[in-house]
C-alpha cells in the first residue's frame, strides 16, 4: 500500500519467486530500487550539528511537498501542520552555517528519500526538541496509509507525474 512512498521493505522471498504468504505478507511485493536513498554518516552528522529549527526548516518543505503529492486534503494538511507547528520554523530562508555544497548534497539526498524514510528521520532527529512529534508522525502515517488503501490508483498516478 502506498508504493513506493509508504510501503515496507521489499519481500526477499517474492523476489526469488518463493513467497508463500501472498496477501498476508507484511513486505512489499512490488519492484524497488536496488539501494534506496538514505542518510549516510556524513549527512547524519551534519543534521546533528544543526539547531533543531534549522534542521526543521531544511526538512519540512521537502516533507510537505511529498505529503501533498500523496494527498492535498485539508485533513492531511492539518495533521502535517501539527508536526510543523511544534518546531517554530521562522518564515523565510534560514542561513545555514554549513558550506553551500554540503547543504545542496544533503537536500538532494532528502528529496530522493521515500516519504516513510523521511518521516522516520524526522522522528529520530526532531523528537527530542518537540513533544508529540512521534505521535503526530504516527498519526500522519496511519492517515496516509488509510488513504492509499482506499485509492491506490490515483495516488500512484500522481507520484508518477512528479
Amino acid at each position: 500500500v502506498g508504493h513506493p512512498e509508504l510501503c515496507s521493505k521489499p519481500c526477499l522471498y517474492f523476489a526469488m519467486g518463493e513467497c508463500d504468504n501472498g496477501e498476508s505478507c507484511e513486505f512489499c511485493h512490488m519492484a524497488h530500487p536496488k539501494r534506496p536513498a538514505h542518510l549516510d554518516k556524513r549527512h547524519r552528522e551534519m543534521l546533528r550539528s544543526m539547531a533543531p529549527s534549522e534542521w526543521a526548516a531544511l526538512v519540512m518543505p521537502i516533507l510537505q511537498k511529498k505529503i501533498e503529492a500523496l494527498d492535498d486534503s485539508l485533513e492531511t494538511r492539518a495533521i502535517f501542520g501539527d508536526i510543523a507547528s511544534g518546531f517554530g520554523i521562522p518564515s523565510g530562508s534560514m542561513v545555514s552555517s554549513m558550506p553551500q555544497r554540503s547543504q545542496r548534497m544533503l537536500i538532494l539526498t532528502l528529496r530522493s528519500m521515500c516519504l516513510k524514510s523521511l518521516l522516520a528521520a524526522v522522528q529520530r532527529g526532531l523528537s527530542q526538541c518537540s513533544q508529540g512529534v512521534d505521535e503526530a508522525v504516527d498519526v500522519l502515517l496511519q492517515h496516509l496509509r488509510k488513504l492509499t488503501g482506499q485509492a491506490a490508483e490515483p495516488i500512484a498516478q500522481r507520484l508518477q507525474q512528479l
